[in-house]
């Protein structure tokens, strides 16, 4: 049996939280009989939170079954910490990958220290963002964070080519749906009468 997950959402809490839940309660439930023996997760995402994509690439990495992740779209910022965590890393030809520094928006006063404190934060997540992509591709994590801090967009052919992804597409990866476990990870329909 395989579980199939559809992660076209904002990386967030809510969506992490989501993915976590599903997949904790497939792994609980599974059938010893046709045990769980692949999770495939199709992404298109123009990222979120650096702090939740970290943690989805941490919970898959300790999960042992293997792990088959497709950039389907879009595979942005800390989208590519989900997408790394993949035993196998695939891409449609069309697929974008864009790796930059975390961002931090901030409201409200601040003193030096406070602001210092908020610059040490983002350079922290930033450079496991870089260490996560070097450990996948094998590349040095100064080259790296290179990348990463000029901003890196990258076609499906690029991102091959720095080993993020490990074979480009020509046709459907999931060749049967059955004996499949779906789940579907979207941004929340905005209520029509709230302002954007």
């Amino acid at each position: 049996m395989k579980i199939l997950i559809n992660f076209y959402a904002n990386v967030s809490e809510g969506s992490v939280n989501d993915l976590i839940k599903f997949i904790t309660i497939q792994l609980a439930q599974q059938n010893p009989q046709k045990p769980i023996d692949e999770l495939v997760i199709q992404i298109s995402s123009s990222g979120g939170s650096s702090d939740h994509g970290l943690l989805a690439y941490n919970f898959l990495k300790q999960i042992s079954i293997p792990k088959t992740t497709i950039g389907m779209g879009n595979v942005d910022s800390a989208a590519i910490m989900i997408f790394a965590a993949g035993d196998k890393r695939l891409a449609m030809p069309s697929c974008r990958f864009v790796l930059h520094e975390a961002i931090a928006t901030l409201g409200g006063q601040f003193s030096p220290s406070k602001l210092s404190e908020m610059a040490r934060l983002i350079q922290r997540i930033t450079d496991d963002y870089s260490e996560v992509v070097s450990k996948v591709t094998g590349e040095e994590k100064a080259s790296i964070s290179e990348e990463v801090r000029k901003g890196s967009v990258m076609s499906s052919s690029e991102a091959l080519e720095l080993k993020l992804v490990t074979e480009v597409l020509d046709g459907p990866y999931l060749k049967e749906m059955k004996d499949l476990q779906i789940l579907l990870i979207n941004n929340p329909k905005q209520n029509p009468n709230q302002q954007p």
